[in-house]
């Protein structure tokens, strides 16, 4: 007790830090019991209907008054609930929203030190000098394969060994005519053979065609004589 009889209060505490997902799920709760509250005060306010039409009905207008100002109140304190579990809502959000943000961080470190684990004995100089060794490599094994297929080269290229070979081909080709089965020739018959006539006069015009040819000659030898 202090000098004025009066009880020293404790010392607050720092609250208890609490993982974010229980949290959460304490919200959710106060939520639900909200949620029940305000069933229970809507079933008040269409209990205090009843009454006031019951007493308005037995001319009790003073206890009709009194269930209205009762629904009143019930009606005030579930507007209080409304505003309280916008409230907890918000807190909900907040914190999911929160506690996702920490998860990607998480994942974003655990990430960068992953690849500075991966590429501990990697860096830009050693994969230079890499490159360059794999390029001197394949250059040389270009000149190992050009230097053995070298000899090869020079028999492609040789015009005498050319000119033989030509001639090899060209003794072939004769060789398959050579041995070429002949080719069969059918028996001429006994009988002679009997050949159609040959015409010896010309073929007649046709009709309509002289016919034409000689009005074609009239019309000329008319306009001649104009």
């Amino acid at each position: 007790m202090n000098l004025f009889g009066r009880r020293r209060s404790k010392p607050r505490g720092a609250p208890a830090s609490k993982d974010p997902a229980q949290t959460i799920v304490s919200l959710r709760g106060t939520l639900d019991t909200l949620e029940k509250r305000q069933a229970h005060l809507d079933k008040q306010i269409a209990k205090q209907v009843a009454e006031a039409k019951a007493k308005m009905a037995k001319k009790d207008r003073r206890g009709a008054l009194f269930c209205l100002k009762k629904k009143k109140m019930y009606e005030a304190e579930i507007e209080k609930l409304n505003g309280a579990r916008l409230t907890l809502e918000s807190q909900i959000i907040a914190l999911e929203g929160t506690v996702t943000n920490a998860d990607t961080v998480a994942a974003m470190k655990s990430g960068a030190t992953a690849m500075k684990h991966a590429r501990a004995d990697v860096d830009a100089d050693a994969v230079g000098d890499l490159m360059d060794d794999i390029q001197e490599e394949m250059a040389t094994a270009d000149e190992i394969s050009a230097a053995i297929s070298a000899p090869g080269g020079d028999l492609l290229g040789d015009d005498e060994l050319l000119d033989e070979l030509n001639e090899l081909e060209e003794h072939e080709l004769e060789s398959q005519l050579l041995d070429a089965p002949p080719i069969p020739v059918a028996p001429l018959p006994d009988a002679p053979i009997s050949m159609p006539a040959v015409p010896t006069q010309p073929p007649a015009a046709p009709a309509k065609q002289e016919d034409a040819d000689l009005a074609a000659l009239r019309e000329l030898e008319a306009a001649m004589a104009m």
